[in-house]
C-alpha cells in the first residue's frame, strides 16, 4: 500500500494508544504465503482486491474516530466494505477506478514476493509458463490433493459422461478476480461435456459458443444444449453466458452439455462481475472433444484478425452499456432465457419412477366446497358492491380493497370467502373495470396482490374447512412479484425497444399501456407478440392467439392507452425481439399469472435476472422445498409438456411433484416463509394436468387400454389432492389401483371391477358438479346484476368454473374408458330400461326437465343430455336416450316402463353425436332381446304414425286407466301415536313399522313413531287460525288448474312455487300442539318446544309444512295433470320418529299387482 493510505491488518492488532483492545491497524508486513487451492502455483492471500476491502474498511472505523472494535465488529466492518464494493462493480464501475479513488495505485496494490514465496506462473498462448521454483514435496502433496478435488468436482457433475482430456491453467488470469482455471472436456450420447472450474473470490460467467477448429469464428450452440447451473443469457451477437455455481472454498465451476459435430467445439472465456475478461493469453479458450487448440487452415490469420476486431467490438459494446446503465438506461442488460427448458430436447429429459406412496397419506375430512350450504353472505356482498365504484380506477386499488374486506368475508365463514371468489372471478373475466384513467406503478400492483395472497396463504394452511374456496380465489390472482419484479414491467419493456430498435408503432403504444396500467392482458399480448413472430409475422396468428384469450381490436382500443396498431417487425429484428420478449414474458407472468407453471416453478426452484436500472432479481430457492428431487420432477414435466410429449410421462412427473409438495399443502402441513410460492405451484401442476388432457384428449381412444388405465388414475389422484372431504375419490383411487394390477396381470376381469368403480366415481362427480352449482349461482346472480355483470356470464358463470376443476378431465376420461370396458366385459353399448320399439322425429335438449312440460303434436324421441330420474315423460314422447344413467326404479324410469315409452341409456359417445346429428329427422328404434344393442335406422316423417299409439301420447284419466282412489277421512285426532297406527290412518312406511313391533329379535330396535294421519292437513287449512292462508292458497289453485304449463315452463313453476310457500304461512293450531306433545311423551319422544315461540319448535312445524306442501312439486302436479286428477284430492299423513345413524341400509322390494303402484 501507499504510505497515505495504510492496510488493515488481517488480524486485530493492539495500538499504542489503547494497548488492551483489539482494533484494525496500518499494516506493511508481508503475509506468509498460502498454497494455491487447485494448482502448484503459490499465491499471496492479500490480493487486490483482499487490500481494498481492508483499506475501504479502516477508512470507515477512522472516520468514525477509531473507536474500540471487538473481532465480530471488526469482520461487521469488512462485511459491509465487501459489500459495498461489489455493488460498486455490479453497478458497472471498474475495480482499477475504486482503487485509484481511495489512492491505491494499480501495480502496487501488494507487496513484492518474498524469496521464499514463489512467484506465480503466467499463461502465454494457452501453454502453461512456470515462473517459479520446483516446488518442495509438502506443496506437490498439496498440489495432488487440490487436483483431485478438481476432478471429483467435474465427475460428480459428468452424469457418467466418458473423460476425454484435462487440463490445468494456473497463476495470472489477467485480473485479480479469478486466480486459477481447471478444464475438462468429456463426452455422452454424441454430446460434448465442458467443465470448467475456477478459483475466484466472486461471482463469474462463462461467455461461450460454438466454433470448427478450422474455423474460431464465433457461432450460435445448435438446439439441445443444456447447462449446470441451468441459469444462461443470450448476450451480444452469437454467444451465450452462463453463471458459474459456488462448490465451496472459493471453487466455482460450470457444465455444458452441446450437441457438436465432429469438427465442432466450444470457445470460451471468462467474464468477472466487474465485466473483466479472462482469456487464454491473446486469444479465447477452445474445447474440442480432442484437443485444446484450434487448427490453422490457410485463412486462419484473416479469421483470428476478424475475431479480434469482433471482440474489441465486443468488448466497446459491453463499455457502452456501462456507461447508459449509470445513464439510467436498461440497454446494457441482456434478457436471462433458462435454457434447460427452451431449449432441451425431450431426448434428453430423463423420465421419471414414481415412489410407491400411501395413498391414506392424502385423505381430507374437512374443506369441501359447498358442504355448509348455499347461504348467500348478503353483508359481504354488500360491503363488495360499494367498494366496487372505488375499485374501477386501477387493479392495485380492487386488490388492496380486497385486502381490507378479506376479513369481512371470512367472519361470514365460507360463504363470504365465496363472495369474494365471485368478485375476482367477475374481474379475471373481464367484467369489471381494470383501470379508469389512473396511472399507476406495476410494482405497486405487484405489491397489493401480494397482500391478498399472504393472507390467504394462511388461510389455506391453517383453516382446513375452507381450503377448496381459497384454493379459488388464488387461482383468480396473480402470485405478486416481490421486490423489483413489479416494476421491471415497467423498466424493462423500454429495454427491448431501444435493443431491437422498435420504438414506434404497436410497439410504443404498448410501452405507454404498461408505464400507465399494466394488467393480465399483457401476458397473451406478449405471447401473441412471440408467435406472431415466429409464424414469419403472420398477423392470422397474432390476432387468432389474442382472440382465444378473449382480447379483440375493440378492447384494445379502450385501454386508458389505447393499442391500435398492428405489430410489423423486420426479419433483423425476429432473433433479438424473440429472446428479449421471451425474457420480459417471464417477467410479466412472474406478477400476472399465478397458475402459470413455469413462472411457478421458477419462483420455488429460484431465478436471476440481470440488472435492469441497478437492480438485479435474485429469488432463492425455497429452503427444504426445491430439493433436486423436485428440480428434477419440474424441468422433466415442463419440457415434456411444452413438446407435447406422451401424456403419461408428463402426468408421472407432475403428479409426483404434487406429492412432494404435499407436506406443505395440505391443511395444517409444514410451514415456511415462502409457503406462498409453494402453493402457487401446486395449483400450476393442478392446472396443468388439465391442460395436458385438454390437448391430448382426442388420442385417449386410440391407446392400449393399460395405458388409459394409468393416465386415469393420475387424473383421479391429481382430484384427490385439490378436493376436500376426498373420501370416496381416495376409495375409488385405491379400487383403481387394484384396476390397473389386475389388467397388468394379462387377465380380463378387470373390466367389470373397472366399470363398478367408473360408476362410482360418475356418481361422486355428479355431486361434486351439483353442488358447485347450488353454491356459486345464487351468490353470482345476487351479485352481477349490482356490477352490471352480462346476463349471459351470469348463466354460464357456475357450470364454467366446474368445467376448469380437476373434475373436468377426470369426466372426459371415463367417457373415453367406457366403451373399452364394455368392450373388455362384453357389456354392449347400451342399457335398454324399457325395451319398445319406437318410430319418431328425434329432438336434442341438454335437460330433459326442461321439456317435460312440452306437448309434442309428432311421436318424438327425444336426446336428453341429462336425465336426473325426476322427471316426468312429455306429452307426445315415444322414446328417451340419454348418455346418464338414472337409476331403474327412478321415477322416469317407471314412468317410461308404465307408458310403454323407450328409454335408454347409451354409453357410446360415438353413437349418441351421431344421433345428436338426427336432430330434427325420423328415425325408428329396436333393441334386440338381450337389451345391450340397438338397431337405429333413419326412417321417412310419413313412416311415423300421429300421436295416439304407445307412449306418453297415450294421455288417460285414472277412470280409463282402470285405477280408482278411495278418499280418506281424517279420525278427527291431529295426531296418533304408534299404537293406534292403521291402514286407514296412516300410508304405508308407519303401518309397516307398527306390523314390525312384536316380530323382530330384541337386537333389532324399531324407532319411536308419532303419525299426522291422513286428513291433518285439511283440519289445520280449516281452523280459524288460517282463514286467510286458506283464502289465498284456494285461489292459486284456481289459477293453477287453469295454467297451461306447456306454453310457459317457468312460470308454471314459479306458481307451484307460490303455492308452497303460502302452504309454510300456515299457523299450527292449538289442539294439534296439545295432541301432538302428548303422543311424544307417550313415545319418550323430545318434544321440541312450543311450534311458534321456540328455535326447535319453529324448526319442526316448517319440517311438517314443507311434508304437506312437497304434493306441489312440479313432478307431483305434472303427474296429475296427466291424470286429470287435482293435487288438492290426495291426502298426506305424516310420520315423526327418531333418527338413527346406520352403517347399513337393506332395501327390499316385492311385487305389484297391475293396478298397484310400487310404495
Amino acid at each position: 500500500t501507499t504510505a497515505a493510505v495504510p492496510t488493515p491488518s488481517p488480524l486485530p492488532t493492539p495500538t499504542p494508544t489503547v494497548p488492551t483492545t483489539p482494533v484494525m491497524v496500518s499494516e506493511t508486513v508481508t503475509p506468509a504465503a498460502a498454497p494455491s487451492l487447485i494448482t502448484n502455483a503459490y499465491v499471496k492471500p492479500s490480493n487486490a482486491l483482499d487490500n481494498l476491502i481492508k483499506v475501504v474498511a479502516f477508512t470507515k472505523w477512522e472516520e468514525k474516530g477509531r473507536p474500540e472494535v471487538s473481532e465480530t465488529e471488526r469482520e461487521a466492518m469488512l462485511s459491509e466494505a465487501s459489500e459495498s464494493i461489489i455493488a460498486e462493480l455490479e453497478c458497472g464501475a471498474k475495480l482499477q477506478a475504486i482503487m485509484k479513488r481511495f489512492g491505491i495505485e494499480e501495480g502496487v496494490s501488494s507487496p513484492a514476493p518474498s524469496e521464499a514465496t514463489p512467484a506465480p506462473p503466467v499463461m502465454q498462448n494457452d501453454a502453461v509458463v512456470a515462473t517459479a521454483p520446483t516446488p518442495t514435496r509438502p506443496q506437490q502433496e498439496e498440489q495432488e490433493r487440490g487436483n483431485g478435488k478438481l476432478r471429483e468436482i467435474c465427475e460428480s457433475r459428468s452424469n457418467g459422461a466418458t473423460i476425454k482430456w484435462g487440463k490445468y491453467y494456473a497463476g495470472q488470469t489477467g485480473t485479480d478476480l479469478v486466480r486459477d482455471m481447471y478444464v475438462e472436456t468429456r463426452e455422452k450420447n454424441n454430446m460434448l461435456q465442458l467443465h470448467v472450474v475456477v478459483e475466484a473470490d466472486f461471482d463469474v460467467n462463462l461467455h461461450w459458443g460454438v466454433t470448427s477448429r478450422t474455423d474460431g469464428t464465433w457461432r450460435q450452440p445448435p438446439p439441445g444444449w443444456t447447462t449446470v447451473p441451468p441459469r444462461s443469457w443470450g448476450s451480444t451477437g452469437n454467444s451465450w453466458e452462463t453463471e458459474f455455481e459456488n462448490c465451496g472454498n472459493k471453487l466455482k465451476a460450470v457444465t455444458l452439455e452441446v450437441p457438436c459435430g465432429d469438427d465442432d467445439g466450444i470457445i470460451f472465456v471468462i467474464r468477472t462481475v466487474a465485466d473483466e475478461w479472462v482469456k487464454n493469453g491473446d486469444g479465447d479458450f477452445y474445447a474440442h472433444r480432442d484437443t485444446d487448440q484450434l487448427a490453422p487452415s490457410p485463412l486462419y490469420e484473416h479469421q483470428q484478425n476478424r475475431e479480434k476486431r469482433r471482440n474489441k467490438k465486443e468488448h466497446r459494446d459491453h463499455d457502452r452499456k456501462d456507461r447508459k446503465r449509470k445513464d439510467d438506461s436498461f440497454a446494457a442488460n441482456q434478457p436471462v432465457i433458462p435454457p434447460t427448458i427452451n431449449a432441451k430436447s425431450i431426448e434428453s429429459v430423463q423420465l421419471i419412477s414414481r415412489k410407491e406412496w400411501n395413498v391414506d397419506d392424502i385423505v381430507l375430512n374437512t374443506g369441501a366446497f359447498g358442504k355448509q350450504g348455499n347461504a348467500i353472505a348478503q353483508n359481504s356482498i354488500d360491503q363488495i358492491c360499494n367498494a366496487e365504484e372505488g375499485c374501477t380506477r386501477s387493479l392495485m386499488h380492487r386488490y388492496n380493497a380486497a385486502a381490507d374486506l378479506l376479513s369481512t368475508c371470512h367472519d361470514e365463514g365460507e360463504a363470504g370467502l365465496l363472495a369474494m371468489f365471485v368478485w375476482f372471478r367477475f374481474m379475471a373475466l373481464r367484467q369489471l373495470v381494470w383501470n379508469n384513467d389512473y396511472n399507476i406503478k406495476p410494482r405497486e400492483i405487484s405489491a397489493a396482490q401480494a397482500k391478498c395472497t399472504e393472507a390467504l396463504t394462511r388461510y389455506h394452511r391453517n383453516e382446513s374447512i375452507y381450503r377448496d374456496v381459497v384454493r379459488l380465489i388464488m387461482m383468480t390472482i396473480g402470485r405478486g412479484g416481490t421486490g423489483d419484479v413489479g416494476q421491471r414491467i415497467r423498466d424493462e419493456i423500454l429495454a427491448v425497444q431501444q435493443a431491437n430498435n422498435c420504438k414506434g408503432g404497436m410497439m410504443e403504444e404498448w410501452h405507454q399501456k404498461l408505464h400507465n396500467n399494466t394488467s393480465p392482458d399483457d401476458v397473451p399480448i406478449c405471447e401473441a407478440l412471440l408467435q406472431f413472430i415466429a409464424s414469419d409475422c403472420d398477423i392470422n396468428v397474432y390476432w387468432a392467439h389474442l382472440h382465444a384469450n378473449n382480447i379483440d381490436a375493440k378492447r384494445m382500443s379502450e385501454y386508458d392507452r389505447k393499442i391500435c396498431s398492428e405489430p410489423k417487425f423486420s426479419r433483423d429484428q425476429y432473433e433479438g425481439l424473440t429472446r428479449d420478449l421471451t425474457e420480459y414474458l417471464r417477467t410479466l407472468k412472474a406478477v400476472h399469472s399465478g397458475a402459470d407453471l413455469d413462472s411457478a416453478a421458477e419462483a420455488v426452484l429460484g431465478y436471476h435476472q440481470d440488472a435492469c436500472k441497478g437492480k438485479e432479481i435474485n429469488i432463492p430457492p425455497v429452503a427444504d422445498v426445491a430439493t433436486p428431487r423436485l428440480e428434477e420432477l419440474l424441468t422433466c414435466a415442463r419440457v415434456l409438456r411444452e413438446h407435447n410429449g406422451d401424456a403419461l410421462n408428463v402426468l408421472e412427473a407432475i403428479l409426483e411433484a404434487r406429492r412432494e409438495l404435499w407436506q406443505w399443502t395440505k391443511p395444517d402441513g409444514r410451514d415456511n416463509d415462502r409457503l406462498k410460492d409453494v402453493i402457487y405451484l401446486d395449483l400450476a401442476l393442478e392446472a396443468a394436468v388439465r391442460q395436458v388432457m385438454e390437448a391430448q384428449i382426442a388420442e385417449m381412444s386410440k391407446r392400449a387400454p393399460l395405458d388409459v388405465l394409468k393416465i386415469t388414475g393420475m387424473v383421479l389422484e391429481n382430484l384427490c389432492l385439490s378436493t376436500g372431504e376426498n373420501q370416496e375419490f381416495v376409495y375409488c383411487l385405491k379400487d383403481w389401483q387394484n384396476v390397473i394390477r389386475s389388467a397388468q396381470s394379462g387377465s380380463n376381469d378387470w373390466g367389470l371391477q373397472a366399470k363398478a368403480v367408473c360408476d362410482r366415481i360418475g356418481n361422486a362427480l355428479g355431486e361434486i358438479s351439483e353442488r358447485y352449482i347450488n353454491v356459486l349461482q345464487p351468490t353470482a346472480m345476487n351479485m352481477g346484476p349490482k356490477l352490471n355483470v352480462d346476463e349471459h356470464v351470469l348463466q354460464l358463470f357456475s357450470e364454467e368454473i366446474v368445467r376448469g376443476t380437476p373434475a373436468a378431465p377426470l369426466s372426459q376420461m371415463l367417457r373415453v374408458l367406457d366403451p373399452m370396458i364394455r368392450g373388455v366385459a362384453q357389456m354392449g353399448r347400451w342399457q335398454v330400461i324399457s325395451p319398445v320399439q319406437v318410430k319418431g322425429q328425434v329432438v336434442y335438449v341438454d335437460v330433459l326437465s326442461t321439456v317435460q312440460n312440452t306437448k309434442y303434436s309428432v311421436p318424438t324421441i327425444i336426446i336428453a343430455k341429462r336425465v336426473s330420474g325426476e322427471e316426468d315423460i312429455p306429452v307426445g314422447c315415444v322414446g328417451v336416450v340419454t348418455p346418464d344413467m338414472p337409476d331403474i326404479l327412478s321415477h322416469v324410469s317407471v314412468r317410461a316402463r308404465n307408458e310403454k315409452v323407450f328409454f335408454a341409456t347409451v354409453f357410446d359417445f360415438n353413437v349418441l353425436e351421431e344421433m345428436k346429428q338426427m336432430d330434427g329427422k325420423c328415425v325408428s328404434l329396436h333393441p334386440n332381446a338381450q337389451g345391450d344393442e340397438i338397431d337405429v335406422k333413419s326412417i321417412k316423417l310419413a313412416d311415423v304414425q300421429p300421436t295416439g299409439g304407445a307412449g306418453a301420447s297415450e294421455v288417460k284419466t285414472l277412470g280409463e286407466s282402470g285405477i280408482s282412489i278411495k278418499q280418506k277421512q281424517w279420525p278427527g285426532k291431529f295426531a296418533l301415536d304408534s299404537s293406534q297406527f292403521n291402514d286407514q290412518v296412516v300410508g304405508g312406511k308407519s303401518k309397516n313399522l307398527e306390523l314390525l313391533r312384536g316380530r323382530t329379535p330384541n337386537w333389532i330396535q324399531l324407532p319411536a313413531s308419532v303419525a299426522l294421519p291422513f286428513g291433518t292437513f285439511n283440519a289445520t287449512l280449516n281452523d280459524p287460525i288460517n282463514t286467510q292462508v286458506k283464502t289465498k292458497l284456494e285461489s292459486q289453485i284456481v289459477s293453477l288448474k287453469q295454467f297451461d304449463d306447456s306454453k310457459d315452463g317457468d312460470g308454471f313453476r314459479a306458481l307451484i312455487d307460490d303455492i308452497k310457500s303460502t302452504i309454510s304461512l300456515l299457523k299450527p293450531p292449538k289442539t294439534l300442539q296439545s295432541e301432538l306433545k302428548s303422543c311424544f311423551n307417550k313415545e319418550s319422544l323430545a318434544w321440541p318446544g312450543d311450534l311458534e315461540t321456540s328455535e326447535e319448535g319453529q324448526e319442526a312445524w316448517k319440517t311438517i309444512c314443507a311434508v304437506w306442501a312437497s304434493k306441489y312439486n312440479e313432478r307431483a302436479v305434472l303427474s296429475c295433470k296427466k291424470s286429470r286428477f287435482e293435487p288438492r284430492r290426495f291426502e298426506h299423513g305424516g310420520v315423526v320418529s327418531t333418527s338413527r345413524e346406520c352403517e347399513i341400509c337393506i332395501r327390499v322390494t316385492h311385487g305389484t299387482s297391475t293396478n298397484e303402484r310400487p310404495d
